[in-house]
């Protein structure tokens, strides 16, 4: 019985979605005068063209669904998104068919609602045994998920009388990152004026080498100092220079307002896209950079892959009603210079908070 049931589910709705175009109204409209025509003058050269049209209509169906056969298409997805900023969109297709090339082919994305998205690829000519690849620009203009439900083929092939679809399944989710907006230079003069100019010893990887002495209980066996070990016979550890300026968490407020309308939304979002690019600019500029927002923690580091984890983070983030706990943060960061971006109504607000000093940037 369920074989049977998805028999007849599949023959009442074939994979198959046909949709006549202007010419192919025009053209059968053209076709049943004519018949007319013939059946009520019995003239037989109006038969012989009306068989004609109806032999093209014939060709036309078998044609385009010999273009549609066995296709194959993969999406590759882009390496980072960012909102309001354009990005392409590969899709591959590879013919599979032994023989029969593929004609005007139109490839398109179906959203979440399962309608096409506004932009698409075309293929010419797809040979057999052969793959070809192309992309569309497209912008997406909010951060966040966004999910596509599958892949639209569709082809008007031979004569463009009417236009033949197949929907494929290929799910998948679009990371959006924050916008990137626009640092000023004296923002970070007057800002972060106070980092980078702090070194002290300490027992860190990071830093410049500082020295050798000898090794004490607790020292990672890592920091030995083999060569100078065996001389002296006894063991002596690597020290290292930490810069404890160079590290900076940026706090994004998430606390929502009282209202919650619109506007601030629109400001949460300028502050995030203002969290983001100013966490981008100081990974670029070497500092060891973490980031809170509401219940996201990302430790301080550095290198290509932590502006992958803050940009996955911000992306995300939402305004929260309850403030975060920030007696947690001051214990888990200590030492750390803390940039706060608060949401305003014209530009975000910036608090620079350090060890030894705070000031506010408009």
């Amino acid at each position: 019985m369920p074989g049977l049931r998805a028999h007849f589910r599949r023959w009442f709705r074939p994979p198959r979605k046909f949709r006549l175009t202007r010419e192919g109204k025009w053209f059968i409209g053209a076709t049943l005068v004519l018949g007319f025509a013939a059946v009520n003058g019995g003239i037989n050269l109006l038969f012989l063209i009306f068989g004609m049209l109806l032999c093209l209509l014939i060709a036309n169906g078998v044609l385009s669904e010999a273009s549609l056969r066995r296709l194959e298409v993969r999406r590759q997805l882009p390496y980072a998104m960012h909102a309001g900023s354009p990005f392409l969109m590969g899709i591959a297709v590879r013919n599979r068919k032994a023989r029969i090339p593929t004609f005007s082919l139109e490839v398109e994305d179906l959203a979440a609602d399962n309608k096409p998205v506004d932009r698409r690829c075309f293929f010419l000519k797809i040979p057999a045994h052969r793959r070809q690849e192309t992309s569309y620009r497209r912008t997406l203009p909010r951060r966040g998920i966004h999910r596509l439900t599958g892949l639209r083929l569709s082809t008007r092939f031979p004569f463009g009388l009417l236009r033949r679809s197949i929907d494929v399944e290929s799910p998948a989710e679009l990371l959006v990152y924050p916008a990137l907006v626009p640092i000023c230079d004296l923002t970070l003069r007057t800002g972060l004026a106070q980092l980078g100019e702090e070194r002290h010893a300490a027992r860190s990887r990071s830093g410049d080498f500082h020295g050798l002495r000898e090794s004490r209980p607790g020292d990672d066996p890592r920091d030995i100092h083999w060569r100078t070990s065996a001389r002296r016979g006894r063991a002596f550890v690597r020290e290292f220079e930490e810069e404890s300026g160079r590290t900076v968490v940026v706090v994004l407020q998430t606390h929502a307002g009282s209202d919650g309308d619109g506007k601030d939304n629109q400001a949460f979002e300028a502050a995030v896209s203002y969290a983001a690019s100013l966490a981008l600019v100081l990974l670029r500029q070497g500092f060891r950079v973490g980031l809170s927002a509401g219940a996201n923690f990302v430790a301080p580091e550095s290198g290509t892959a932590q502006t992958g984890q803050i940009l996955r983070c911000l992306a995300i983030v939402e305004m929260s009603s309850e403030e975060p706990a920030s007696e947690s943060l001051s214990r888990a960061w200590q030492g750390a210079t803390r940039l706060t971006v608060t949401p305003a109504p014209v530009k975000p607000r910036i608090e620079v908070n350090a060890a030894t000093a705070a000031r506010s940037i408009a």
